[in-house]
């Protein structure tokens, strides 16, 4: 009996280091592991496009070519437009700068209180610090060429970046689909004749989900984006069909994109016009689509067709935060996903289906 405890009490011990040591991977391994796992998803919702072209005497390597090549193209024209529209409203500021100083103005604080004695001494200590020393020498000027080499090289490092990891996240996305047979070949090869048919199982079951789940939440986020352009159009937002497609596309990021998305034709409204109204409205707009939806919408939704639990699918997205940042966001359901199913179906990981799942354990 006491032997007996021993060994549970070890296998909790391992099994929470293994468990410790998997999150410091997946951490310190983020730059590799994030463009892998964006291409598995990319993969999961290009394949059945794929498949069908194949079905039409295409080749695969054509096939695959003509997605990606496709997919980019739409991905790149909306953000195009959307970008060009930013600069668009960007540009007309300045001719909404009396608008804005008299919004600021009415918001100012009562003369006498105390949150107006603290904005004036803030406001006369940053006059004095901008304010250029008296009998100061003059500073020579001196042009540096490094300097100028180490700006750009700090403007455009990000952007390449960013480019890179695009460039490997297609790249991984055309050899997995290319190879999928093989890879999945080699999977069965790793782990044994006997455990064929209970991987085989898994697979199948994670990429139905993750399809399910991909082609529901590009339904419901087309669907939220056309609301939202229709109620700012009705509202009188300039450029609503932008910011309809901007909510679309940032809802793809789990709690926080749509506000930054609601952030901006809010603003632009308080810029355009007099009073509060037009704000007021567009913030209520999405303030309700976004209950409407997140609240009873969704979770019926998206839980009926993962498999996993509400509570989950909240807990899952804050720990990927937390690990991957935004595309930890944007990765935390379908990754949840796989691993609920990999509870389903091995033994020694059943503990996830249970915590994770959305049926009663018994």
């Amino acid at each position: 009996m006491i032997k007996r405890s021993e060994d549970s009490a070890v296998s909790s011990i391992l099994a929470l280091l293994i468990g410790a040591a998997v999150i410091v991977v997946l951490y310190f391994a983020r730059q590799v592991l994030v463009p892998f796992a964006l291409a598995v998803l990319f993969a999961f919702l290009l394949s059945p496009v794929v498949n069908l072209l194949e079905r039409w005497r295409l080749p695969r390597v054509l096939a695959i070519g003509l997605v990606l090549v496709v997919s980019c193209a739409a991905i790149g024209a909306v953000v195009w437009m959307v970008t060009d529209q930013l600069v668009d409203v960007m540009n007309q500021l300045p001719h909404y700068k009396a608008n804005i100083a008299s919004k600021i103005q009415s918001i100012r604080p009562m003369q006498g209180g105390s949150f107006s004695r603290v904005t004036t001494t803030l406001a006369d200590i940053t006059k004095q610090l901008s304010m250029p020393a008296k009998h100061a020498a003059p500073v020579p000027v001196e042009i540096v060429t490094s300097s100028s080499i180490a700006a750009i090289r700090d403007l455009l490092g990000p952007l390449f970046g960013r480019l890179a990891t695009s460039a490997i996240v297609i790249v991984f996305t055309f050899f997995m689909l290319l190879k999928r047979e093989d890879l999945r070949h080699r999977l069965f090869g790793l782990v044994g004749q006997t455990q064929i048919r209970p991987v085989t199982e898994a697979l199948d079951d994670a990429s139905s989900r993750v399809s399910r789940y991909l082609l529901m939440q590009l339904i419901t986020n087309s669907m939220f984006a056309i609301l939202v352009a229709l109620g700012l159009y009705w509202i009188g937002i300039p450029n609503a069909l932008v910011w309809g497609a901007l909510a679309g596309l940032l809802r793809f990021v789990p709690y926080v994109g749509v506000w930054i998305a609601a952030a901006m034709p809010v603003l632009l409204a308080l810029a355009v016009f007099d009073g509060w109204a037009h704000s007021l409205e567009a913030f209520g707009l999405f303030l309700i689509l976004e209950l409407t939806v997140s609240n009873f919408f969704e979770p019926w939704l998206y839980g009926a067709h993962t498999g996993i639990s509400s509570l989950a699918i909240l807990v899952a997205a804050v720990f990927w935060a937390i690990l991957w940042g935004p595309i930890g966001l944007f990765l935390s359901t379908p990754l949840t996903v796989c691993l609920v199913v990999l509870g389903r179906h091995i033994p020694h990981l059943e503990f996830l289906s249970v915590l994770m799942g959305d049926e009663k354990p018994g």
